[in-house]
């Protein structure tokens, strides 16, 4: 008996009294701003971007994970006959000038405090591509899409920002403390305001300017709107970060 005392002795010390929320989601909206010769080429981008990390250790200061987001820098409507054969039935068209960019991140934040400053560096991949769709005008769905142009390049740079506490919740502070006997205790559901900015810089690659594709004469044109030049950007963003 005294063998198997011992036994589960070690055991429950074996067990870990505590466990650390080292998940961290996020989910923002995000504001581009370019800059140099693609600021002469594009508009401002407007769309979403989110992250999941894995912090290290308890203070959980250093954390690694990926990145991506998915942004509009121009877009252009018209509306057209289905065909020259039937001029009478009309369509909606529109083309979409995006950005998709999916990366590597390292995060230093501060581990505790109500406000937590943060820096990251980020490394990976961004496309550009161009978007045309034809839409049933009275129901507004798509009927046929199509890519014109894409290209993509590497892409890194860093940024920082705010992390501001709005919530937090204790984990299990329904249980009776008879149903906690044996499991962990864990650090509580914490949600913030995330505030930050990143700079991106990257190769050169080819896109297209925000316009129409089609000429006066109703002829399919990339060429005049296909641009050229290295990728420099200002990325904003706010959002929710979780962590668990």
């Amino acid at each position: 008996m005294r063998r198997i005392d011992l036994a589960l002795a070690a055991i429950l010390f074996a067990i870990p009294t505590h466990a650390f929320a080292q998940h961290q989601a996020t989910a923002a909206l995000a504001i581009t701003e370019p800059r140099g010769e693609l600021d002469d080429n594009t508009d401002t981008g407007f769309g979403f971007t989110g992250s999941y990390l894995y912090a290290f250790g308890r203070s959980r200061t250093v954390a690694i994970g990926v990145t991506g987001a998915f942004q509009s820098y121009g877009r252009t409507g018209r509306r057209a006959a289905i065909s020259s054969t039937i001029p009478d039935i009309t369509v909606d068209i529109e083309t979409s000038n995006n950005t998709t960019f999916l990366q590597g991140a390292v995060q230093l934040k501060a581990p505790t405090g109500v406000v937590q400053p943060y820096l990251q560096g980020t490394a990976g991949y961004g496309w550009f591509f161009t978007t045309t769709a034809l839409e049933d005008p009275l129901t507004d769905r798509t009927v046929l899409t199509d890519t014109n142009q894409s290209d993509g390049t590497w892409i890194w740079g860093g940024g920082g920002g705010l992390l501001v506490r709005v919530y937090e919740a204790e984990r299990g502070s329904t249980l009776s403390a008879y149903e906690r006997v044996g499991i962990a205790e864990r650090d509580p559901v914490r949600a913030y305001l995330d505030v930050g900015a990143r700079w991106l810089v990257g190769e050169e690659v080819e896109y297209l300017k925000e316009g129409t594709l089609v000429t006066d004469q109703g002829e399919f044109d990339i060429d005049p709107r296909l641009a050229r030049s290295d990728i420099e950007l200002v990325q904003y963003q706010i959002g929710v970060t979780v962590e668990f």
